[in-house]
């Protein structure tokens, strides 16, 4: 399993709907119940005794189908069994995360709890470890006060992101001051963001780099910068890219292909953009995004 995932699930946390008017991007879900495959497997253990190798499999396996409750029960077993690390208390932290995203607000304070305690116990064992401190400033800056929310937190811990990643700093600093309803200076912090990613990256040595960068933060930018009329340089060969290098496994892909259509749409290629609408329709035929866009194309 792959860290950098979580991270993905927690920039759209539980109160999202504070923030931006248009439609962000949902993570991607999968029917693992239906999965007669995967129960089988996870019913055949349940009978017998486990090692670690044992708790490794199956917390990866729950994991890649998307059933986190299961992932954090096996994940703490690996705790148990001495796998004391910071990459597992980030995983447990991320994958309360994503339960607690699913969950009403008052069922959801048991795991935004157990997120902010396994983050800051992921730091405590690797104190420069950038997700768990984007993820605190993410969760302080979004969660109500009654919830324990707090912009000092927050800010606290965009500063250490700031410190050691001035792209993901900027990203943290925007999403702070977006909450707080201050868009000019939300944007100023975006566009800095997108203009250090498109100085030090072009999409043309994409395959020299793809693979030090947390994966979705290509998808990240380019979502802003398309949320927010930001200029981002080669955004469409840069989606592309996660195409693919299959870079997509938490992000839906018909939302990749409405991403594109709405660039193609901005740069007046009205041709190129109903491609990818179809593309999308094909993957989702009810996406109500995509279909409001053709519509529009076609007028």
């Amino acid at each position: 399993m792959k860290i950098y995932i979580i991270y993905f699930f927690l920039f759209f946390f539980i109160f999202q709907n504070q923030l931006n008017s248009q439609s962000p991007t949902p993570f991607d879900i999968y029917d693992f119940q239906n999965d007669f495959e995967y129960i089988s497997i996870i019913k055949k253990f349940e009978k017998e005794k486990k090692d670690l190798e044992d708790y490794k499999y199956l917390s990866d396996l729950s994991d890649q189908k998307k059933d986190y409750r299961r992932a954090i029960e096996f994940t703490e077993k690996r705790l148990e069994l001495g796998e004391n690390s910071y990459e597992n208390h980030y995983r447990i932290g991320g994958y309360s995360g994503i339960i607690a995203k699913q969950l009403n607000s008052m069922s959801a304070i048991k795991y935004v709890k157990k997120a902010i305690s396994h983050f800051e116990k992921a730091l405590e064992l690797n104190k420069n470890h950038v997700l768990s401190m984007i993820s605190l400033s993410k969760l302080y800056a979004q969660l109500p006060m009654f919830l324990g929310g707090s912009f000092k937190k927050s800010e606290y811990y965009a500063n250490r992101v700031m410190i050691n990643d001035s792209i993901e700093g900027n990203l943290t600093k925007g999403l702070i001051e977006e909450v707080k309803g201050r868009k000019k200076i939300s944007k100023i912090h975006y566009t800095k963001a997108i203009r250090l990613f498109n100085r030090k990256y072009n999409c043309e040595k994409f395959i020299e780099y793809k693979n030090r960068l947390r994966k979705n933060l290509y998808y990240d930018l380019i979502e802003i910068a398309i949320l927010h009329d930001i200029f981002f340089d080669d955004s469409s060969c840069f989606l592309e890219n996660i195409l693919k290098f299959n870079l997509s496994n938490v992000i839906p892909k018909e939302w990749i292909y409405l991403r594109l259509a709405q660039i193609h749409y901005k740069l007046n290629d009205v041709l190129k953009s109903e491609y990818y609408l179809n593309e999308s329709l094909l993957l989702n035929p009810n996406f109500k995004e995509a279909k409001k866009l053709l519509n529009r194309n076609l007028k």
